[in-house]
């Protein structure tokens, strides 16, 4: 009886969570993203990266279309709602930035995360490698 309690309580904790479901597939094809490094002359390398929502219909702090809530239940669905969208972002946020330092290996070592901002339409995480910058790396990213 006690293994079978254990085995369905994860099933009934998440059947009675109120938190909303958000596909991160709703956001395929919605970010356009920004990667700029600076490479200091003593070899610090450092570097932003943007993410910003473009396609409409995808949270973006405007109201057209949405109906004001009426009741206390309502704002609060409707707050679950965007703060399930702003984990699903911030989570495709890093997935991008971590994508991006892979494909273009410029903090071959690690980085540091200096700053994150998030909003519901706009993230920027800045950061400084691990490593110090080669002259191959002076040649490649001169501080783009």
């Amino acid at each position: 009886m006690r293994t079978l309690f254990l085995s369905l309580l994860p099933l009934l904790l998440c059947s009675c969570s109120s938190k909303p479901n958000i596909d991160p597939a709703d956001f395929a094809g919605a970010i356009k993203d920004s990667f700029q490094t600076d490479i200091k002359t003593d070899g610090l390398k450092l570097f932003t990266y943007k993410a910003r929502l473009v396609a409409p219909g995808i949270d973006r702090n405007d109201k057209d279309g949405v109906p004001a809530p009426r009741t206390a239940k309502e704002m609060r669905q409707q707050l679950a709602i965007r703060e399930a969208r702003l984990a699903v972002f911030e989570q495709q946020l890093v997935l991008g930035l971590n994508n991006t330092l892979k494909m273009n290996q410029y903090c071959q070592e690690g980085f540091y995360e200096l700053s994150r901002v998030l909003h519901s339409s706009w993230g920027e995480i800045r950061g400084e490698c691990h490593d110090g910058a080669s002259e191959m790396d002076r040649i490649r990213f001169n501080n783009k």
